[in-house]
């Protein structure tokens, strides 16, 4: 039996329908011994919020509001798009209370209770993207509260989001243990059965949900095994070859006469083309195996801002996508189920858009292969893809396993060990001849600008609501190199000095998917 006391709500509490600040409170959700949780309002940017507020005596006890807002700053240091953001905090008026990002769908107690059915591949992708959300805060030593069903949140696309458990103190690791077997046995009741990958699928689960083994798997472990999974369910099945039958002639001449003919004929048609080849070809750059990802260390770096800001360890790929990389991309998508391309997509991507194809895509990529011009632009395979929104970019890094780097990752990663300032942007050119870093980071100042992940408030125009952000000069617009940034208002934006790169909380990189 608990023995917090439950307090009773005073007048002066965050009720319905009253605006505190920038917020509006809407309908209650829930109600603990000390707080209270509100759908809400943000008003000055008509955005759904969730607020999560202290009521009664408890905001006005110290100790209660110290470790409430402790809380609320371990929330704060999480940085992963699968984990729901913190808005503000507010400790004022009489009110201590913060906001945080309303996540879209359903709770994974209310799937369960309708009895919602998850194919093998969309599962499998769930529990990858759960695995690497959890892998994150293991890395960056962020505790935790137990999950809940009710803090899994699904949408109908099957995108997977989680309520931010984040607390102040050390890790537990029995925490750990508790959320895998959370997951373990509530996805194995949701597992479409009898279908491919529902065996092996079930099997992680079971593993997951078992409590008991001598060594519990890591959240490592089954981010691999989810991985294999996935990947093994997108990729075609091996394409059987058609044999045609033949029928043998009898000859008309002897087929040692035969044979002289055809050497000599042979032999004439290499020396013709030989002469042609020689004196007509054109070399067409190979596609190269470049450099993958670049780690940057933990530590403090001039913020976009001229504000230090504090970030963790990551690792950024060392140039930008290539538009042979893209075309691998492309090519996995086009052998796969609709439904199955859904997975990579985000969860507000329009409707409307029903494919990841670049702008002017089958004029630039047959320059790319033939070594010839787009645009008037010479093209090879090693140049950055160009004409993709972030939609586009998004899905490219969940397929890789991985994601578009913060604002501040990407200016963090052209002032490590130098000066953004000083790096010298290169016009178009292939990704690995562009000016580069200390650290070897290509491309920072120059060839292409690119798309980050979240957005951000304009510094200039703080009245704007937050929108996206696209850092680094381009062979188009050159002014300031590292150091430019542009606010733009449609994630549907394209360009043909528009691409992007990805980036990782570790060095692992996922194989391609040829």
């Amino acid at each position: 039996m608990s023995t917090e006391t439950e307090y009773e709500i005073s007048p002066d509490d965050i009720f319905e329908g009253q605006q505190i600040g920038d917020y509006l409170i809407g309908e209650l959700l829930s109600r603990g011994s000390r707080t209270m949780t509100w759908s809400a309002t943000q008003v000055s940017v008509q955005r759904e919020v969730v607020i999560c507020n202290l009521f009664g005596p408890n905001r006005k006890d110290p100790a209660i509001t110290d470790a409430f807002l402790a809380d609320v700053r371990a929330k704060a240091t999480v940085d992963h798009p699968l984990i729901g953001s913190v808005l503000e905090a507010i400790h004022e008026d009489g009110q201590c209370f913060f906001a945080r990002e309303k996540l879209h769908g359903k709770s994974l107690e209310l799937h369960h209770q309708e009895g919602l059915t998850i194919p093998p591949l969309h599962l499998a992708r769930i529990i990858r993207s759960l695995a690497d959300a959890q892998k994150s805060l293991e890395i960056h030593k962020i505790a935790t509260l137990p999950l809940t069903a009710d803090d899994i949140v699904l949408d109908d696309k099957f995108h997977c989001r989680l309520v931010n458990m984040a607390v102040s103190g050390a890790p537990d690791p029995d925490t750990a243990t508790q959320d895998k077997q959370l997951l373990g046995q509530l996805f194995h009741d949701m597992l479409s059965p009898a279908q491919p990958g529902s065996t092996r699928t079930g099997s992680l689960l079971d593993f997951m949900a078992d409590g008991h083994r001598a060594e519990p798997l890591s959240w490592d472990q089954i981010h691999e095994l989810a991985d294999g999974i996935e990947r093994q369910l997108a990729e075609p099945g091996e394409k059987s070859k058609i044999k045609s039958p033949t029928m043998r002639m009898r000859p008309f001449i002897s087929m040692a006469t035969l044979a002289r003919i055809g050497i000599a004929v042979a032999v004439l048609s290499i020396v013709i083309g030989l002469v042609y080849y020689f004196s007509n070809r054109k070399i067409i750059p190979a596609e190269r195996q470049l450099s993958d990802l670049v780690r940057i260390p933990a530590g403090k770096y001039p913020g976009p801002l001229g504000v230090k800001v504090t970030l963790n360890e990551f690792w950024i790929e060392a140039h930008e996508v290539t538009i042979g990389e893209y075309a691998k991309f492309l090519n996995a998508l086009s052998v796969i189920s609709e439904e199955q391309r859904t997975v990579y997509q985000h969860d507000e991507q329009p409707e409307e858009k029903t494919n990841h194809l670049p702008d002017d895509w089958d004029n630039l990529y047959a320059a790319a292969t033939t070594g010839t011009t787009w645009n008037g632009l010479q093209v090879d395979l090693n140049y950055p893809v160009v004409g993709v929104d972030w939609w586009d970019a998004y899905a490219y890094a969940e397929w890789k396993g991985r994601r578009l780097p913060t604002r501040e990752e990407w200016y963090a990663s052209c002032s490590a060990g130098a000066n953004p300032a000083e790096l010298s942007g290169t016009g178009w050119m292939p990704v690995d001849q562009t000016e580069k870093t200390a650290q070897g980071v290509y491309g920072m100042a120059g060839n292409v600008s690119e798309w980050t992940r979240k957005p951000g408030y304009d510094p200039t125009d703080p009245s704007q609501p937050r929108r996206y952000i696209v850092c680094g000069a381009s062979y188009l617009k050159p002014k300031f190199g590292a150091r430019a940034r542009e606010w733009v208002d449609d994630r549907n934006l394209r360009r043909a000095d528009l691409g992007f790169r990805t980036c990782s909380v570790s060095p692992e990189s996922t194989a391609e998917r040829d």
